[in-house]
């Protein structure tokens, strides 16, 4: 069993520093840079990219995991699946609205054991684990 304690410290450094890259593009998105999924449904390269980071940084932390992905930059399932929404909040994004996160969860045989949301412009990163408490960084 992995030492989720250690995986939730890890995986907050990481989405922490994935919203810096968020927050960085702010002051030059443009709205021309974004993609319509469906109804009320949008996505940017913003949301791409940090997806694209994302998984790389939680490949380094649990190698050989699968991956639900908001954006499919990886979708494949395994024993542990990191479930990402990169830029949860992507309308108020792209509209300018400060109320944006990163939102990852670990799920080991479909049952959470991890989660993370990191509200970018508040600097709040909200952490629980299994059997270890939730807290605020």
């Amino acid at each position: 069993m992995i030492n989720l304690n250690k995986v939730t410290k890890q995986v907050t450094d990481s989405i922490i520093e994935v919203g810096e890259y968020i927050k960085s593009q702010q002051t030059t998105f443009s709205y021309k840079n974004v993609e319509v999924k469906g109804l009320n449904d949008l996505v940017s390269y913003v949301d791409k990219e940090a997806e694209n980071i994302l998984v790389q940084k939680l490949s380094s932390i649990l190698p050989n995991t699968g991956f639900i992905t908001e954006e499919n930059t990886k979708n494949e399932t395994k024993d542990y699946n990191w479930i990402i929404d990169p830029l949860d909040g992507t309308t108020n994004f792209i509209h300018g609205i400060p109320h944006f996160a990163i939102s990852v969860a670990l799920e080991y045989k479909k049952k959470i054991i991890i989660g993370v949301v990191y509200e970018i412009n508040t600097k709040e990163c909200f952490s629980a684990f299994t059997k270890g408490g939730a807290f605020l960084k």
